[in-house]
């Protein structure tokens, strides 16, 4: 049920967004890092999904619903520059008076357009509305990814079996400094202003980020057991700077009906790729 904000959300929101009314914003979920505020202007609540850094990127992505660039419209997205893009935002039935944003990981809430402007998300670069009679590929795609019940591991029985034998072969040290550095790491992907973040990108940087890329390509099976547990697909960035095989990396134009899966469904692609290529 949409309720207020709790004394202490308002002091952490109020922090990230100076033009908030507090006092008028309305939480409508919980803080819940398996969706974003792109997968939610498109009513995704079980994937992080994220289009690409321009506004190009986010065109061709919304086209894939139906939706084309406008003056006005239900949804608006935001940026820094066309090239850095960060956020978007919904209006319209079921999402109260104003607007809605899932804040990257954290909570949902109904706001003022304007009130978001400000260092972490910019302002609003544009506006997508219906196109009449423009065709909505990625629509049953994503009834089908709303239906899906997440699993807790990637890994069939054979696969942990080959992947404990692939980490036997890494020395006791590096295996125990990945686990130090990665916890580490994985600790900071909600901290501060990552909290609010929906870019994965942003998430690739910061002295936890660089502790584990000077551990070398040799953590890559270390890191497949993290990426195949669900709730790492933000891993994805290291293992996208640290592997240097075209064949097992996995990555999607905005047009590819595939990028409806998230993040999560590259990371599931990415673990099965890292085995048929073994």
């Amino acid at each position: 049920m949409p309720r207020a904000m709790t004394s202490t959300e308002k002091q952490r929101f109020l922090s990230y967004f100076p033009n908030l009314n507090i006092d008028q914003a309305v939480v409508t979920d919980e803080a819940n890092p398996a969706y974003n505020c792109i997968a939610w202007t498109v009513g995704i609540t079980n994937r992080w999904l994220w289009p690409g850094s321009s506004l190009g990127h986010f065109d061709t992505f919304y086209r894939g619903y139906g939706y084309v660039r406008s003056g006005n419209g239900p949804i608006a997205v935001w940026g820094h520059s066309t090239a850095g893009m960060t956020h978007g935002s919904i209006s319209g039935p079921g999402h109260g008076p104003r607007w809605e944003s899932k804040c990257g990981g954290d909570l949902r809430i109904q706001h003022g357009l304007s009130e978001l402007t400000g260092s972490l998300y910019g302002r609003v670069l544009a506006f997508y509305s219906r196109g009449r009679a423009l065709p909505a590929p990625f629509t049953t795609v994503a009834e089908d990814i709303m239906k899906e019940k997440q699993a807790k591991s990637y890994l069939s029985a054979s696969q942990k079996q080959l992947l404990h034998k692939q980490q036997s072969e890494i020395p006791n040290d590096l295996r125990t400094a990945f686990d130090r550095a990665f916890k580490a790491w994985k600790e900071s992907w909600f901290r501060g202003g990552l909290a609010v973040s929906s870019d994965p990108h942003t998430r690739a940087v910061g002295r936890e980020f660089d502790a584990l890329i000077a551990l070398g390509p040799a953590i890559l099976p270390l890191l497949i057991e993290r990426l195949a547990e669900p709730e790492n697909f933000l891993a994805l960035q290291l293992y996208d700077a640290l592997q240097s095989d075209e064949n097992l990396l996995v990555q999607y134009e905005p047009d590819d009906e595939r990028i409806v899966e998230g993040e999560q469904g590259r990371a599931q692609r990415v673990v099965q790729a890292w085995f048929v290529n073994r």
